[in-house]
């Protein structure tokens, strides 16, 4: 008579649950880990296979040894099970804080004005007693002050008295002669005074009381965004603005003092940077043709930037990425550092840090300076815009680079408090699949355009003369057929 085959017998004691536990655990979790990984629609068919592989064939191996016959053979399952349920479990928190961010950044957002209550640096008195005497304001500002006026009221159930100036030179003086204990204003267009001969400095000999943000009151409508687009169908453009202020809301209005505009063409890749100086002295889109300063474009929203470049240049500008450049110290530092190569040998004048001809080793408040820093160049505030450029390109390098899973979690925190950006996610799902796929390196050329200094009234300040840069349209005729030949596939070289 034939001996039949009995399947193993396995004791059904606490180890066998455990045993069994695990590899459930494991099993759910590979399973979500591949659903999840798909749905993000960023995986090629090709990877999308090699994801299935690395999903089904560690799951078939444990299963197959957890159910073996001999009691060695199912240990290995049971610890395999447990290893491969770490891996996936990690990989599943990875994903999701990946779509997570990427939530974050692309959803828009209201913008807001960051109003601010300031005395002078000695006074030291309570809010209480601030609000009880009349509060000096800006009449070119009505909308923004009267909501934040109303939030000063409701908050300290109080009735605010306001004293209107014409101007933020006029609002400053009246609170250093004394006429007002108080002044409320747009933070931003007190730290433009900064820039006025007799006004430098002029934030450290004010105290600021309380931040009020109250949401932008603008005539403009949002921005909007086209449709996503496919990253093989056409280039696409996108305006990439940023303070380097020490603020950290991103969804705080202000000057904006990185004005780039990236042209990228996937075809090719190629990606052309063209920096803007922020004292351009340009017509703003909504001053009636009245030329200031771009910069103070950007108090009236992104919008108004991204309508101020578009007039400047005769282009298109289809989405816009706004950067905290000091939350950019945090994903540099979680990058572990950039590499960038410097034009110059220098000491930085508002910081300790000293940069060598050549390449240099930065963490993120050393680039933060680095990109700051425009007194010690002869080409001033051009240099420090090709310095803009470098440090973007250097963290593009390095998030492309397979070292950026060693600060995955931390990049990925600091993303979302220092990135916006009106990119469609399904376009940067398009352009990360690609990207996957192919594996190609991406060819970076920059150019800034130039200018020549003066002195001029602007429409910001009619009553006061600013330091702006006079365009070169030699150079803004060259930026304008650089952006045009990349746009048409031709590969290019930058003067």
């Amino acid at each position: 008579m034939g001996r039949h085959w009995k399947p193993a017998s396995s004791p059904r004691g606490f180890e066998f649950y455990i045993q069994r536990g695990a590899l459930l655990l494991f099993t759910a979790f590979a399973i979500g880990f591949f659903v999840l990984a798909l749905s993000t629609n960023m995986l090629s068919p090709l990877l999308v296979a090699v994801a299935a592989a690395a999903t089904v064939v560690p799951l078939a191996a444990v299963w197959i040894l957890s159910c073996s016959r001999k009691p060695v053979r199912r240990a290995v399952g049971s610890v395999l099970s447990v290893v491969f349920f770490l891996l996936f479990a990690v990989g599943l928190r990875y994903v999701q804080i990946g779509l997570d961010t990427l939530d974050q950044i692309t959803i828009p957002g209201v913008q807001t004005v960051s109003m601010t209550l300031y005395v002078r640096e000695d006074d030291h008195r309570q809010l209480s007693q601030l609000l009880a005497q009349p509060v000096g304001t800006l009449s070119t500002d009505a909308a923004n002050t009267k909501e934040a006026v109303q939030q000063l009221e409701q908050t300290n159930g109080t009735s605010l008295s306001t004293q209107a100036y014409p101007g933020a030179i006029e609002l400053v003086d009246a609170l250093r002669q004394g006429q007002v204990g108080a002044i409320l204003a747009d933070k931003s267009l007190i730290s433009a005074l900064e820039d006025i001969e007799g006004y430098q400095g002029i934030l450290a000999k004010l105290r600021s009381v309380q931040e009020i943000p109250v949401i932008l009151q603008t005539n403009q409508s949002p921005q909007q965004t086209s449709k996503p687009v496919s990253t093989a169908d056409r280039v696409f453009t996108v305006y990439i603005s940023g303070s380097d202020t020490r603020s950290n809301d991103i969804s705080s209005t202000g000057n904006s003092d990185v004005n780039i505009i990236a042209t990228i063409n996937p075809k090719t890749h190629q990606i052309l940077l063209v920096s803007t100086p922020r004292d351009y002295f340009v017509p703003l889109s909504y001053s009636g043709g009245v030329k200031d300063k771009l910069t103070h474009a950007g108090g009236k929203g992104i919008e108004a930037s991204m309508e101020t470049l578009e007039m400047l240049y005769g282009i298109s500008l289809d989405y816009y990425f706004k950067v905290n450049f000091s939350g950019f110290e945090q994903i540099i530092d979680a990058l572990g550092g950039i590499d960038v190569d410097s034009q110059y040998a220098f000491s930085s004048y508002i910081s300790n840090y000293t940069y060598q001809k050549g390449l240099n080793h930065m963490d993120g408040e050393k680039a933060l300076y680095y990109v700051r820093e425009r007194y010690n160049f002869p080409n001033g505030d051009f240099q420090r815009g090709i310095h803009q450029m470098q440090v973007i390109e250097a963290v593009t390098d390095k998030v492309l680079s397979p070292s950026i899973l060693t600060g995955y979690v931390p990049m990925m925190n600091a993303v979302s408090d220092c990135f916006r950006t009106s990119i469609p996610s399904q376009l940067i799902a398009d352009l990360v699949r690609t990207q996957l796929s192919s594996g190609e390196s991406w060819e970076f050329h920059s150019y800034y355009v130039s200018g020549t200094g003066s002195n001029e009234y602007t429409y910001s300040a009619p009553n006061q003369k600013l330091s702006v840069i006079i365009p070169d349209e030699s150079t803004v005729e060259t930026a304008k057929d650089l952006m045009m030949r990349v746009r048409n596939g031709e590969i290019i070289t930058t003067p």
